[in-house]
């Protein structure tokens, strides 16, 4: 009887590890545009900052699950909310992803998106006061997503607030940046999550922005963003 109860005992005894061991890694899920893709200065897949973050996790043992599959390009707030809402189904190696049920198990997850909608907007060359309802609706969607997400999810969540991709930093252009993140700033307070402002990061060196046509960083810019995260998230994991 003894021989067959220890066997058992061993392999109950394993699995018990395997199963605290697999509750400290992380599950973390990217969600946002092309810039939370990566995507560079000349439009190609970069190593973005959540590669960076990805690698990060993974030299520290922390990584148990990565899912990026909800960024792309050109994806706009009002769509990822409505993606949220029917909860939209990913085909991925022949696993079916379904949104929901990935925000509810993400440990980790961090928001970047809106930047399309901001440069339709500075684009048009217009002054702050003449944009300021077409910002207070950028606002309005963001609120408006956050409150589906944390509906959902109770895990570590971070928001990313907007860089300046021109070299333009007269008086309305700073108007513009501070007002939105002042925004997104009350609304992460609102709904008890992490806002990251990586205005003056970015600012700093123009380097991070070779391309003047196009608004997206390059690879040391994207890691400037991810070193900012990892100071805010080391303490957590």
């Amino acid at each position: 009887m003894k021989k067959i109860v220890i066997p058992i005992l061993i392999v109950f005894l394993t699995f018990i590890i395997y199963k605290t061991n697999d509750d400290n890694l992380v599950d973390y899920m990217a969600i946002g545009d092309s810039i939370s893709l990566g995507i560079n200065s000349y439009g190609n897949h970069s190593y973005g900052f959540n590669d960076y973050l990805k690698s990060y996790l993974e030299n520290n043992n922390l990584l148990h699950h990565y899912n990026s599959l909800y960024s792309k390009n050109d994806y706009k707030i009002e769509e990822l909310i409505n993606d949220i809402k029917t909860n939209k189904n990913i085909l991925y190696d022949d696993k079916t992803y379904n949104i929901k049920k990935e925000l509810r198990e993400a440990d980790l997850l961090i928001i970047s998106i809106g930047m399309d909608e901001l440069v339709n907007l500075l684009n048009a060359n217009k002054e702050f006061n003449e944009i300021q309802n077409d910002l207070d609706k950028i606002c309005n969607n963001m609120d408006n997503l956050i409150k589906e997400i944390v509906s959902l999810s109770k895990t570590k969540i971070i928001l990313l607030g907007y860089y300046n991709y021109s070299n333009n930093f007269d008086k309305n252009t700073n108007q513009i940046f501070a007002y939105i993140s002042d925004k997104y700033q009350s609304i992460a307070s609102k709904y008890s999550i992490t806002y990251i402002d990586i205005y003056e990061e970015i600012r700093q060196d123009k380097n991070y922005l070779p391309n003047k046509n196009d608004y997206h960083l390059t690879s040391k810019g994207y890691l400037k963003i991810a070193n900012k995260i990892i100071k805010n998230i080391e303490d957590d994991f």
